[in-house]
């Protein structure tokens, strides 16, 4: 079951945020916009296949600026939630 969620911020940086996700799967995508609609920032979170777990390592984020480049990567971790 894919899911949304819509968080309204005051902060200066960021107006609104939308978290979609696929139960499933794992994978998810939050996008960042700020007062005028525009993307601020822009995070894709995918899951590997089982076997290519690594340990606890089952998945990876990465973080995208407004402009669409890859800002940071990092491990998505089993049992851990994401701070998205």
């Amino acid at each position: 079951m894919i899911r949304t969620k819509r968080i309204q911020s005051s902060s200066p940086a960021s107006a609104l945020s939308i978290l979609r996700w696929d139960d499933e799967t794992g994978a998810a995508v939050k996008v960042v916009y700020d007062d005028e609609g525009r993307t601020v920032q822009r995070a894709v979170v995918r899951r590997f296949p089982r076997e290519l777990w690594d340990d606890d390592v089952v998945g990876e984020a990465t973080w995208f600026d407004g402009e669409n480049r890859v800002v940071k990567r990092s491990p998505v971790l089993l049992g851990r939630s994401l701070a998205l």
